[in-house]
């Protein structure tokens, strides 16, 4: 990967970047007295563009999936290498993965959960696999599809498709960031799976599950060794914050462990491993020379997203200003 090469894109990022939403337009927002305050504010931005048509506030979400979809389209055309989008493009292919796998093993017509963002071409791929050609897949899709159905003969538990669809996406994730050599893309991706994992860890105690569910759903690859992990099991909450604290997530799953005992919920850790992700992306802001403005505007964008999504849905249950605060991210700019 030439670093050269990304001259003119990191260009054109720097000049997106100035468009991103400030927090002081995000905070006009979550102070708007209903939604149609809120699309006001939002139609005074470049959502404008995606803006047209609306019939009913409720229909916010076809705004922000519009915007997505540009946003995925235009990186996708300035990227020298498809590699650098894929990276965050691949969520989207293994979520609609599950999507068909689970239409056609429970008969199930799940046709408005598939995403049009991905970094395949999903239709083929749906195409396929319901002919039951899967020759011409990508491998890593092709063996998760197989072993979803072995599984699935013996086990007849539809919950355990999301497990090993998950498990072959962090898989796929790890090759993808470790063949691009950049730093930053496989920090991402190894702290994204130390945080997942002591997500499902907390999970799997609360559920009371054995060690032998927590190893089939724990992923390797992270900087925290899989069986470290494992063997956490009967832990304390304080034991696992304190096993793990040299780690570069340490610090942040310690606040989030504690967030999660004085709460009983695990939105504050999943808040916190959000922002940690944000934050190591932030000195991509002074690369001048490289993909990783691509890789980190994209992110921004989708945490910026998350953040519209989580205001518009909070205005339409009435949550107080406050309550919504305590909800949002941490932005990129």
């Amino acid at each position: 990967m030439d670093r050269m090469d990304y001259i003119q894109a990191v260009t054109r990022t720097r000049v997106l970047e100035t468009r991103l939403l400030s927090r002081a337009r995000l905070e006009r927002m979550v102070d708007a007295k209903d939604m149609e305050d809120l699309l006001k504010v939002l139609g005074e931005t470049e959502y404008a563009n995606v803006m047209g048509g609306l019939a009913r506030v409720e229909e916010y979400e076809r705004i922000l999936s519009s915007e997505l979809e540009r946003v995925y389209k235009l990186m996708y055309e300035i990227s020298k290498d498809r590699i650098v989008v894929d990276l965050l493009a691949l969520k989207y292919d293994y979520h609609n993965l599950k999507v068909v796998i689970k239409e056609k093993i429970l008969q199930k017509d799940l046709e408005e959960m598939y995403m049009s963002i991905g970094s395949m071409d999903f239709l083929k791929i749906k195409m396929d696999y319901l002919a039951g050609n899967l020759r011409d897949m990508d491998p890593n899709l092709r063996e998760a599809i197989e072993e979803v159905e072995r599984d699935f003969e013996i086990n007849e538990d539809p919950q355990r498709i999301d497990i090993i669809i998950d498990k072959y996406y962090f898989s796929h994730l790890y090759q993808l960031a470790e063949s691009t050599d950049i730093p930053l893309f496989i920090d991402y991706v190894k702290d994204l799976i130390d945080f997942t994992n002591i997500r499902t860890l907390i999970r799997v105690k609360k559920q009371n599950k054995d060690i032998k569910f927590l190893e089939e759903v724990v992923v390797p690859n992270g900087k925290i060794a899989r069986d470290d992990i494992v063997l956490s099991i009967n832990d304390s909450i304080e034991g696992i914050a304190a096993k793990f604290k040299s780690y570069d997530v340490g610090p942040d799953i310690r606040k989030g462990l504690e967030k999660y005992q004085e709460s009983n919920r695990l939105s504050e850790f999943e808040k916190l491993m959000d922002d940690y992700l944000m934050d190591i992306n932030k000195p991509s802001k002074y690369v001048n020379f490289g993909p990783e403005p691509i890789f980190s505007y994209i992110l921004a964008k989708e945490t910026e997203i998350k953040a519209l999504r989580i205001i518009m849905v909070s205005k339409l249950n009435k949550l107080s200003p406050d309550d919504i605060r305590e909800r949002l991210r941490d932005l990129y700019v």
